[in-house]
C-alpha cells in the first residue's frame, strides 16, 4: 500500500526524492510537465531534487536530461535498492511502528529519548502517525502508553499493510522483516484455494496478537456459520487458535480466483449463505456473482470485518459501494483471464532457437492483445486456457496443440497464431 508507506516518511526531501524514483521506475522516459503533474511538486524543485538524486546514486544509475525532461535507467539495480532503502534508516516512524506493533509502552517522553530527537520532534513524529491511523483505520493511540486503541480487526489490518505492503522498509528492519515472510505452515488441498502466503502471514500477526492478550470476538448469534467455517480451515490447515480466529483467517486467505468458476461460486454460496441456497440449478447463473459477493461481505462483516474504502461513503451505502467495487473487479479480472493463456511448449533443437520462438510467440500473443503466461510459472491453473506449442513434426497430435515448422520465421509464426485465435 503505497498511501501507507508514503505517510510513513517524515522527512521532506526523502518523500519527494521516493515520489519522483517512483515515476522515473515506472515511466523510464519522462518529460518535465508528466513529472509535474504525477508528484504535484515545481519545476525548480524537480531539477535540483533530479541533480541531487543522480549525484547520491551515482554510478548505480543512468539519469539524464534537463528542464524538458529525463530519462532514467539501471546500471546496477543491486546497488540502486541498497542505496534506495539507506533513504529510510533515519526514518523513525517505521521503527516506532514496528515498536508498538510488539507491545512496546513508553510515554512521550521516553519514546524521544528512545528515538534520540527532542519532544517536539517526536509530538510530530505522533501527530503524523495519529493523523493517519485515524483517517484511514479509524484507530488511536493511547495517551499515556501510545498502544494502539481501536478495533481489534482495524488494529490487524494496518499491522498486516505495514508489514506486508510497504515496498521498501528501513535496513533495521529486515531481519524482522525476513521472519515474518517465512512460509511455514502447509496448506493442504481442499475443497476451496486458500493462498498459502496469506495463510502465513496473517497466522504471524493472529499469534503475535493472541500473545500480547489480544483476540477477535466470538460471533454467538452465528455460531453454526462460524463452526462451518472453522470446519473449513481445519480440512487444509492444521493450527491450534480460537474459533473466531479460525474463522476469521479462513476468509482472508481465500484465493479469489477460484471465484472465476461459476460452479465454485455455487458450491461456496450453498456452504456459507446466511439464508442458505441448496436449490441453485447447476445452469443458472444470472446473479451469481452478486449473491456470492454479497455473502463474501457478510461473512467479512461478521468475522473479521468490511474491507476499506478509498473514499468517504454514508454508513447506509457502504455495502452498495463495496458490492459495486467487487463486482467492478470481478470483471475486469474476469476478462483479464480471458485473456491469459498458459503455455507450455515442446520444442526441439539448441536452447537458443527455443529461447527465440519463445520470445517470438509472446510477441505475437501481445500483438494480439493476448497475455502468454509459460505453464512452469502456475501451480493451480483453474479455469485458465491452456495451450501447448511445439515444432515436433508427429503423425498423431492432441487437438488444440499448435503446431509450427521446425525452423519457423517470425512471419510464420505470427501467421499461425492469427488464423488460431
Amino acid at each position: 500500500m503505497q498511501a501507507l508507506f508514503h505517510q510513513l516518511v517524515f522527512t521532506a526531501k526523502t518523500k519527494r526524492w521516493l515520489t519522483l524514483l517512483e515515476v522515473l521506475e515506472e515511466e523510464e522516459h519522462v518529460i518535465a510537465q508528466t513529472m509535474i503533474d504525477q508528484t504535484g511538486f515545481g519545476r525548480r524543485t524537480i531539477m535540483a531534487d533530479m541533480r541531487a538524486v543522480r549525484a547520491y546514486f551515482d554510478e548505480t544509475i543512468q539519469l539524464v536530461g534537463n528542464e524538458k525532461g529525463y530519462h532514467f535507467s539501471f546500471l546496477d539495480p543491486k546497488g540502486y535498492y541498497e542505496k534506495k532503502q539507506a533513504l529510510l534508516d533515519e526514518e523513525k516512524l517505521f521503527l516506532f511502528v514496528d515498536q508498538l506493533a510488539a507491545g512496546k509502552q513508553l510515554d512521550n517522553r521516553q519514546w524521544a529519548a528512545f528515538f534520540g530527537v527532542s519532544s517536539s520532534s517526536f509530538q510530530r513524529m505522533k501527530g503524523q502517525l495519529q493523523a493517519l491511523l485515524t483517517q484511514q483505520y479509524g484507530l488511536q493511540m493511547v495517551t499515556k502508553t501510545n498502544l494502539l486503541c481501536g478495533e481489534e480487526a482495524s488494529i490487524r489490518q494496518f499491522l498486516y499493510d505495514f508489514y506486508f505492503m510497504s515496498p521498501l522498509y528501513p535496513t533495521d528492519l529486515q531481519e524482522h522483516l525476513r521472519h515474518l515472510h517465512q512460509e511455514k505452515t502447509i496448506v493442504q488441498e481442499g475443497p476451496w484455494q486458500l493462498d498459502a502466503t496469506l495463510v502465513n502471514r496473517w497466522l504471524k500477526l493472529i499469534k503475535l496478537r493472541i500473545e500480547q492478550g489480544y483476540c477477535l470476538p466470538d460471533q454467538g448469534k452465528h455460531k453454526n456459520l462460524q463452526g462451518t467455517l472453522v470446519q473449513a480451515l481445519d480440512q487444509q490447515v492444521n493450527v491450534a487458535l480460537p474459533a473466531p480466529e479460525k474463522a476469521a483467517l479462513f476468509l482472508l486467505a481465500l484465493d479469489e480466483r477460484q471465484f472465476l468458476n461459476p460452479l465454485t461460486q455455487k458450491a461456496f454460496i450453498q456452504v456459507f449463505s446466511q439464508t442458505k441456497e441448496p436449490y441453485l440449478l447447476v445452469r443458472e447463473t444470472e446473479g451469481l456473482t452478486y449473491l456470492l459477493f454479497e455473502t463474501l461481505l457478510f461473512l467479512m462483516e461478521m468475522f473479521f470485518k468490511l474491507p476499506l474504502l478509498e473514499e468517504e461513503v454514508p454508513e447506509s451505502r457502504k455495502k452498495d459501494v463495496l458490492l459495486a467495487a467487487f463486482m467492478n473487479q470481478f470483471s475486469a479480472q474476469k476478462k483479464h483471464y480471458s485473456e491469459t493463456i498458459v503455455l507450455s511448449y515442446d520444442l526441439v533443437g539448441p536452447s537458443a532457437l527455443k529461447r527465440w520462438i519463445k520470445t517470438e510467440v509472446e510477441a505475437a500473443g501481445k500483438e494480439r492483445g493476448l497475455h502468454f503466461v509459460d505453464a512452469s510459472l502456475v501451480n493451480r491453473p483453474g479455469v485458465l486456457r491452456h495451450i501447448k506449442i511445439t515444432n515436433q513434426i508427429l503423425q498423431m497430435r492432441p487437438t488444440g496443440d499448435i503446431e509450427l515448422p521446425q525452423f519457423p520465421t517470425k512471419e510464420a509464426i505470427r501467421c499461425i497464431l492469427s488464423d488460431y485465435f
